[in-house]
């Protein structure tokens, strides 16, 4: 192994009571440069043309215990002292997840059925990741699979993600291989009562004393190229009993009677 030279390291000291995840991340990173016999001038070099080149003092702090480095900073770090990159990226998960609170009770993806369920489960899945920057998790996905201001709307429940997009989602954020087939079907249970729930309560609402027992939906070509959705509603008369508190909403009545995705909607009584 080389002598280090260079001035020592300040030592590595608690500066609040969360902290501890941040130091063992500090602590990692400076045993693997003494481990490699590698001066922060000799990192530097070592991250040039590569994708993320350091300076010596983004490298400094890094290693300092003092804020959270950026991802491609710890990662960098590593490879360079030729240590484990997930390795790292695990510590850095840590300290950035214990930096903030993430949700507290979190479902399983084999237990989700709504699309609320599934923005909880994968809001826990981003805290695992570390609250990764919304465009650091664009960029490792690339070709535009995972853009920014979808992530953002969906972590704050104003839309889902596409099959498509949960993939790129759980690859980013570390989720293993093997639990992707449980969060696939995850979403397409929440897809279903996503869809199923509103179209059928604003029918309802809208036909008091018919309740929607089933409903078809499929594309067809619009006018400029474009594809439709079009509902069929299939309903039958409510019992007297079941129908109250449908005819109690009134004033949902009164704005749905004339909406354009109900009069659109084709009812079939029996």
């Amino acid at each position: 192994m080389r002598h280090i030279v260079g001035r020592p390291e300040k030592p590595l000291t608690p500066r609040g009571p969360h902290n501890e995840k941040l130091l063992a991340l500090a602590s990692w990173l400076r045993e693997r440069r003494k481990e490699a016999g590698l001066r922060y001038a000799d990192l530097a070099a070592r991250t040039q043309g590569t994708d993320h080149p350091c300076s010596l003092s983004t490298l400094q702090r890094a290693a300092s215990g003092t804020t959270i480095p950026r991802l491609p900073v710890v990662e960098a770090y590593a490879r360079a002292c030729g240590a484990s990159v997930e390795q790292a990226r695990r510590y850095w998960c840590e300290a950035r997840s214990r930096a903030r609170r993430g949700p507290a009770v979190v479902p399983l993806p084999r237990l989700v059925n709504t699309s609320a369920e599934l923005r909880l489960a994968l809001q826990a899945a981003y805290a695992r990741a570390g609250y990764m920057p919304l465009r650091e998790m664009e960029r490792r996905a690339r070709l535009g699979r995972l853009p920014t201001t979808t992530v953002s709307r969906m972590l704050k429940g104003g839309t889902m993600l596409s099959r498509h997009q949960l993939r790129a989602f759980l690859e980013v954020c570390g989720v293993p291989y093997k639990e992707h087939g449980d969060w696939l079907d995850a979403w397409q249970r929440a897809f279903n009562a996503q869809f199923h729930y509103p179209t059928k309560r604003l029918a309802e609402a809208a036909w008091p004393g018919y309740r929607v027992v089933e409903y078809e939906r499929f594309a067809r070509q619009g006018g400029h190229g474009s594809h439709s959705l079009v509902h069929r509603l299939h309903a039958r008369h409510y019992e007297a009993s079941q129908s109250a508190s449908w005819e109690e909403d009134v004033s949902l009545q009164h704005q749905l009677r004339n909406s354009p995705a109900i009069t659109a909607a084709a009812r079939e009584q029996p």
